[in-house]
């Protein structure tokens, strides 16, 4: 999965979100640094309160406007490709 560019790659792209997730950002588990996060996020999958839901067409178009508004007030929502060299 795409972790660091979650919001453009998987929900974007796909029309899905996480819902519920209990960490501040999606990221790799590996690179989650303490074992109670990493224990809080195995539990809400497990226990089904962190699940993938399907959004609708305008909850889309709402989710896509809010992370540009997010880009253009300098937050990092949209992470630039790498330049081949």
């Amino acid at each position: 999965m795409n972790y660091d560019n979650y919001e453009q790659k998987i929900v974007e792209t796909y029309g899905v979100a996480l819902q519920n997730y209990p960490l501040s950002a999606v990221q790799n588990p590996g690179k989650i640094g303490h074992h109670k996060d990493l224990i809080k996020l195995l539990n809400s999958l497990v226990n089904s309160s962190c699940l993938w839901v399907i959004l609708t067409e305008d909850e889309l178009a709402e989710h896509k406007n809010k992370n540009k508004e997010r880009q253009a007030c300098g937050e990092q929502v949209y992470k630039p490709r790498k330049q081949q060299t």
